[in-house]
């Protein structure tokens, strides 16, 4: 309800009432496990940079909404896991993504700064969700950094650069099998019929959390 309110404000403001027109503006896209995530959900979390997307200004694409979707899968993970973060960790949060200065901006556009918040916190447990189940066990010997150096004597920092490089993508190589594999066991599928670029349903402009 606190969603479509915040949706209902936004049209108010642009001027639009027709309900066809709100259904274009805020739809259900998508679902995971039978749960619906909205236009308006990947919108949000765009604007703020979170689970696994990146500010932008332009429409949302079909690769935006799936990188969404397996975010959730991490976070309905994690809360199977127990997975937590402190308050303390979202409050941090809050303040690099603009702290006062974003909620006047999510106010000013009819959106409750709680929700923003409450992605925030699932981008944390996201994030921790991953330190335990894949970057705890991505290692990477010495021997691996001499593999991709190759012969030669290689200063300090190119061989921390480089085992730095490796980790990451063992963490990613790993994750993604992770995510392969879960989804054989939930369901998550983007609507029969609902193709992207959607238009975003709100701007919160620039500074932390609106780039």
């Amino acid at each position: 309800m606190r969603r479509l309110c915040a949706v209902l404000a936004l049209l108010a403001i642009a001027g639009v009432s027709d309900a066809a027109d709100v259904r274009l503006m805020d739809s259900v896209l998508a679902e995971v496990d039978s749960r619906p995530v909205t236009l308006s959900d990947v919108a949000l979390a765009r604007a703020l940079g979170v689970l696994g997307l990146e500010p932008s200004a332009g429409p949302i694409t079909d690769t935006e909404l799936e990188r969404y979707l397996e975010a959730q899968l991490a976070l309905r993970e994690a809360g199977q896991l127990a997975v937590e973060v402190s308050s303390a960790d979202v409050d941090r949060a809050w303040e690099l993504a603009g702290g006062a200065a974003l909620a006047a901006r999510l106010e000013a556009v009819g959106i409750e700064p709680v929700w923003a918040r409450r992605l925030l916190e699932a981008d944390l447990r996201v994030d921790r969700f991953v330190d335990l189940r894949f970057r705890a066990f991505a290692f990477v010997t010495e021997f691996d950094v001499d593999e991709v150096l190759g012969p030669g004597s290689h200063d300090a920092a190119t061989r921390a650069r480089t085992r730095e490089r490796l980790r990451a993508a063992k963490i990613a190589e790993a994750f993604a099998t992770w995510k392969e594999d879960v989804r054989q066991r939930i369901s998550i599928r983007q609507l029969p019929g609902v193709t992207g670029p959607w238009p975003a349903p709100f701007s919160l402009g620039p500074g932390p959390g609106g780039k």
